[in-house]
């Protein structure tokens, strides 16, 4: 019976100390986001020839897709701390810093997601021949893919 709770304990200890190394700091994923967007729209806009109008929006469209991003760092910073918090109780949860786990991770995902769309409600500003061209350097970049 006590072998049975020695073995428990250390599967306990091995799950947190596994939790605890994933939850830390993967080298801020938001911010690693955050500056590919952000180097991709530049990137991209300038093989475009953007008029002054559409120059205005490129810079709205990358205040949002910081704002974005910057959020999610937050979001991300705070479900770690309560994960943290839950860690150090007597008796923690593992279930729930398990779920607050998935939910960040899935916050996550949203938040390159909602970065998407923010590019693709750009288009609309664009011209037929900069969409044309947009789509073309797209295709290009995904047959570079595999």
């Amino acid at each position: 019976m006590r072998s049975n709770r020695i073995l428990i304990y250390l599967m306990a200890m091995f799950f947190l100390g596994g939790l605890a190394v994933g939850c830390a700091p993967r080298h801020d994923m938001m911010a690693k986001a955050d500056c590919m967007f952000i180097k991709m729209v530049n990137k991209t806009a300038k093989k475009l020839d953007l008029n002054e109008d559409q120059k205005a929006k490129l810079e709205g469209l990358k205040v949002e897709i910081h704002k974005n991003f910057q959020e999610g760092r937050t979001e991300e910073k705070e479900a770690f701390v309560k994960i943290k918090e839950e860690a150090t109780k007597e008796n923690p949860d593992i279930g729930k810093m398990t779920g607050l786990f998935q939910e960040s991770t899935k916050a996550e995902a949203q938040r390159i997601s909602r970065a998407f769309d923010l590019l693709l409600g750009f288009q609309s500003n664009l011209t037929d021949a900069q969409k044309k061209r947009l789509t073309q350097m797209i295709s290009d970049w995904v047959k570079k893919w595999g």
